[in-house]
């Protein structure tokens, strides 16, 4: 299954930043599991497989970049990542963020529509084929407040369709979001090669919001966040 992000997914294998060095990873951080629990609210877990149990409410968001919308608690750790990466000559561009069930609810449902009419497809079949290029109402991040698109202006700047491939992952901006984002607390959530777990394909543009500790824990070991959930489970 792929995602609901605006585009295709990339598959590709992750590079490094040569613009702006990540910050040094402390042993702690980098070998010790958080001190953190499951329960806490920047680790909510929703995908393919995890239904979001309460939506995150009007109030607790924030209006950023474009009218794009965002968990308030990570508006600072936002800011300082897009200041980051403009001070390493990179402009970063929010494409995609909170996005409501009922929003995701009414595209869902017209893409099945379709679906059936041109294709004269069932109910059922259709919304099979549309799990293929979108995730089912209540079970996308986006729900959550916590998870953001974000591409480089120039990357932008030469795809105005803003149709997300493979290529996307070979620029710059990508490389530096790939080794640096951790520092601000996000995870590229749908690592490459990983696709069985997270049931969601490769894509070097969605970042979540997990907290420093975390973020830097699960991309030191390379791990997704529903293996880092269950190691916190079993601990």
């Amino acid at each position: 299954m792929s995602h609901d992000a605006p585009a295709p997914k990339a598959k590709v294998s992750q590079t490094t930043s040569e613009t702006t060095p990540a910050k040094q990873t402390t042993e702690s951080s980098a070998e010790a599991l958080p001190d953190v629990s499951p329960t806490d609210w920047q680790l909510v877990l929703v995908s393919p497989e995890h239904k979001i149990s309460k939506e995150v409410s009007a109030n607790q968001l924030v209006t950023v970049d474009g009218g794009q919308q965002i968990d308030r608690r990570i508006q600072q750790p936002y800011e300082e990542l897009v200041a980051a990466a403009k001070k390493a000559g990179i402009q970063l561009k929010l494409i995609s963020a909170f996005r409501s069930v009922s929003d995701q609810t009414s595209v869902f449902n017209t893409r099945v529509a379709q679906l059936m009419s041109r294709e004269n497809l069932s109910e059922e079949a259709a919304k099979k084929r549309a799990m293929q290029t979108m995730t089912e109402p209540g079970y996308s991040e986006h729900h959550t407040g916590l998870a953001i698109d974000v591409v480089d202006q120039e990357w932008l700047a030469s795809n105005p369709s803003m149709i997300l491939d493979e290529s996307y992952s070979e620029h710059t901006g990508a490389k530096w979001l790939q080794e640096n984002a951790r520092r601000f607390g996000f995870i590229v959530r749908y690592p490459d090669g990983k696709e069985t777990i997270t049931k969601i394909t490769y894509e070097p543009w969605h970042l979540r919001y997990v907290g420093e500790e975390s973020a830097e824990y699960i991309e030191a070991h390379h791990i997704t966040f529903e293996e880092f959930i269950q190691e916190l489970m079993e601990k």
